[in-house]
């Protein structure tokens, strides 16, 4: 796993990215607040990229995620979601420059939310890419609200494997999810 040093590296990390993101405003419809609380959540996931990310920045890859979230609610209330997300994201195995995706969370209690991401800068530091991916809800359980999450993707492979052959096409991460109404 990361040790302290790691650690501390992680939470520098995710400093520069929530300074950098300078917060996203609730979502609202007609001018009235939602009904729903808001929700943090932790997870890991397996990324598959095709084709695999190279050292190049030019083109597109297309992403395929799949999860599992521990959540909490404004009121206490934990639940777990499973998660499949598709999209497409741009840059490198360095330094992705770009993400558009459809994420969709399925509760234990059969609901369901589904996240559209349509930005996402990310950051490199100590072998690690943290990116930060701003969204709505779209769909289901929470839809209007604002949604950030931030994955920290963990090395899949060799770092060879960026620069030669086919590329990146697997990584796992470590992600974290807020939906605030």
């Amino acid at each position: 796993m990361i040790g302290s040093r790691g650690a501390g590296i992680t939470l520098a990390s995710l400093a520069l990215l929530a300074a950098a993101a300078g917060g996203v405003p609730a979502a609202q419809a007609g001018g009235q607040a939602r009904e729903y609380t808001a929700l943090e959540c932790t997870g890991q996931e397996n990324i598959t990229y095709g084709p695999g990310l190279g050292l190049s920045s030019a083109g597109s890859a297309k992403v395929s995620v799949d999860g599992t979230y521990h959540c909490t609610d404004g009121s206490g209330h934990r639940s777990t979601a499973t998660y499949h997300t598709e999209g497409m994201t741009g840059g490198g195995c360095l330094l992705l420059s770009w993400n558009r995706s459809k994420e969709t969370l399925r509760f234990a209690d059969g609901t369901t939310t589904v996240i559209a991401y349509q930005a996402g800068p990310s950051v490199r530091v100590a072998g690690l890419n943290t990116a930060l991916l701003r969204g709505e809800v779209v769909g289901g359980r929470g839809k209007g609200a604002a949604a950030e999450k931030t994955i920290q993707t963990l090395p899949g492979s060799l770092p060879t494997d960026c620069a030669i052959g086919g590329g990146i096409r697997h990584t796992t991460g470590l992600t974290h999810l807020s939906i605030h109404p």
